[in-house]
């Protein structure tokens, strides 16, 4: 378990590294830059992930895994870094979540198979209610 800042910012960079990912989409805050960039809480026996913006709370998840909080933060970077891969593959016609998407589990599965099934899941429930539509 991390205990400070310091000690997870390490393993995030540790895991961006995997990744590839710019250390610009690796800092982890501790507190809002009130732009909907989330930042970490450490909370006793937990942790607490928020984004804020203009001092309005989008989200706050609380979550005393490590794994978990890891899993939020990673795939925060991973999908940034597949949405920046498609703008510059862009096919025209197809839905550019379909390339979005394939790239964003083939990242997080390379570092962590749980969180490739844990992210398939999550696109899954998003396709019901919004499947992808090719021109």
């Amino acid at each position: 378990m991390v205990s400070n800042i310091g000690e997870l910012q390490q393993t995030v960079n540790l895991i961006g590294d995997k990744l590839g990912a710019p250390k610009s989409m690796l800092l982890v805050r501790v507190s809002s830059p009130e732009d909907g960039t989330p930042h970490v809480e450490f909370k006793s026996g937990g942790f607490e992930y928020v984004s804020s913006e203009r001092s309005y709370e989008i989200f706050r998840k609380y979550t005393r895994s490590l794994d978990e909080l890891l899993f939020w933060i990673i795939s925060r970077v991973a999908l940034n870094m597949a949405v920046d891969y498609e703008l510059s593959h862009r096919v025209a016609g197809k839905d550019s979540r379909r390339m979005i998407f394939e790239k964003y589990l083939s990242e997080l599965s390379r570092i962590n198979k749980e969180w490739g099934k844990k992210a398939s899941d999550e696109i899954e429930a998003i396709l019901i209610t919004a499947p992808f539509v090719d021109s």
